[in-house]
């Protein structure tokens, strides 16, 4: 219960401090409100275009159209959906946003007008319109950004030139671009993307997703061949060394893995990744150690805790194994993995009872388990994927909780931390209880969620 007290002070501190000093952006496609369908692409673009811009600039932070989908994903909402005032509402309260923009583009190739909404969640809306020839959509988008960060930020030192005097890529660049992203078949994805770079061969975007896409492929190398052309000074370039570590670490060569990471801020994703890198190499000891810093960093989350207990494990260390496995198993109790290699451990121990019921239940939870009950241990390490690089603990600040109450209601929020007991994954039902209670302190129904909680995690 002290880890967790400990981590109820680092969210309300220190770990918001950089987002509570920005402000957060979340824009949205905009809608082709014109009577040509071959339009749609830039309803995409203009959203992208004022992201990228938006990304590097201080005192805002943007969210990613990946950050978005993944939103998106989990209201079961499908990609290509121009969402309602109202989703759009709902989805900013749960991101963590402190501005919203939408908005929606008609005319004609001579007269082409921009329009967007940028709402403040505490003060209201604003309108911002541009219009132009539809070959300009670039430079518009640009000025559209600029208005957007003067509301968002009104005492900003960025001059509008730096938005308005050159655009920032080819209209035709752009355009193969954006038809890239959107297009879901490989062949066809990467030819449009291959174009776009050709067109702009510094447009680091385009150089991203094509790495990304290749990566996801599982064509490390091809991936990190596109990647690697990403500008050092370019907000990418992180996002795009966590991918070029990723494909090391699959490809086996981890001595470059390594660097790659420890580039990286050492965030707990950076940290869970580098660890595996060491413990693939044999640098058991830097593995431990750069576990225990991710496991510290964020004690509600069970990755760090469950590859601190596999390595306990391969190297003979067996109390520290259940110790650490078990702390897994505290936050997410259905896990047929760490099921696994606690009865392996127990029966290294001589508590064969124990062993055989461990076994038996992540023998249940998965059929991988009774393959694996004549093999040598397998490799188990987990890794983080996502190179969103946001934590929910840096967003939610007291303010953007206490908004988050007054649009929510308690009972739904109760309701979706009883699904995570029910799912047994107890980690983010105590997050969540950690952040409901900054705002409600008193609530009868989440302290006894907590109590319940705290129950299931006693049985271990």
């Amino acid at each position: 219960m002290r880890r967790i007290l400990i981590y109820l002070l680092f969210v309300l501190s220190g770990a918001g401090q950089a987002s509570a000093d920005s402000s957060t952006i979340l824009v949205f496609p905009f809608e082709n409100v014109t009577n040509d369908r071959s339009l749609d692409w830039i309803g995409e673009g203009i959203s992208e275009l004022i992201i990228e811009r938006l990304q590097p600039e201080s005192g805002v932070s943007t969210f990613a159209r990946e950050e978005r989908l993944a939103a998106f994903e989990k209201l079961g909402i499908p990609e290509t959906t121009t969402v309602s005032r109202a989703t759009a509402l709902k989805l900013g309260w749960d991101m963590g946003a402190d501005h919203l923009v939408t908005g929606r583009f008609a005319g004609t190739a001579e007269n082409f007008r921009i329009v967007a909404r940028i709402v403040d969640l505490d003060a209201g809306a604003a309108d911002i319109a541009v219009e132009g020839k539809l070959e300009d959509v670039v430079p518009l988008s640009m000025s559209v950004a600029w208005q957007i960060l003067k509301k968002a930020v009104p005492g900003t030192a960025s001059p509008e030139a730096d938005y308005t005097a050159q655009p920032p890529v080819p209209r035709s660049a752009f355009e193969n671009y954006i038809r890239g992203v959107l297009n879901q078949d490989f062949r066809k994805r990467t030819e449009l993307l291959q174009t776009a770079v050709r067109l702009h061969p510094q447009y680091g975007p385009a150089l991203f997703e094509l790495g990304r896409t290749y990566h996801l492929e599982r064509d490390f190398k091809n991936s990190n061949q596109w990647l690697q052309k990403i500008s050092e000074t370019s907000y990418l370039r992180r996002h795009a060394l966590f991918l070029i570590g990723l494909n090391y670490f699959y490809q086996g060569d981890y001595a470059r893995a390594i660097p790659a990471f420890q580039t990286l801020s050492p965030t707990y994703d950076a940290l869970l990744n580098l660890g595996a890198a060491f413990c693939e190499k044999g640098d058991a000891v830097s593995a431990a150690n750069t576990w225990r810093r991710a496991a510290d960093m964020d004690p509600l989350a069970s990755d760090a805790f469950f590859n601190l207990g596999y390595l306990n494990l391969i190297k003979g260390d067996f109390d520290s194994a259940a110790k650490n496995l078990i702390e897994s198993l505290k936050l997410r109790g259905r896990d047929s993995e760490a099921l696994f290699l606690l009865g392996r451990t127990y029966e290294k121990q001589g508590r064969f009872e124990e062993s055989q019921k461990a076994i038996a239940q992540a023998s249940r939870l998965s059929q991988r388990v009774d393959r694996w009950l004549t093999q040598p241990v397998p490799k188990l390490e987990r890794l983080a994927t996502s190179t969103a690089f946001r934590s929910r603990d840096e967003i939610w600040t007291q303010q953007r909780l206490v908004r988050r109450a007054r649009s929510q209601d308690l009972p739904v929020w109760l309701e979706l931390i009883q699904m995570d007991i029910d799912s047994y994954l107890l980690g983010d039902a105590l997050r969540e209880l950690d952040l409901l209670l900054v705002v409600f302190p008193e609530s009868s129904e989440a302290l006894s969620l907590l109590d319940e909680v705290r129950r299931q995690q006693n049985l271990r």
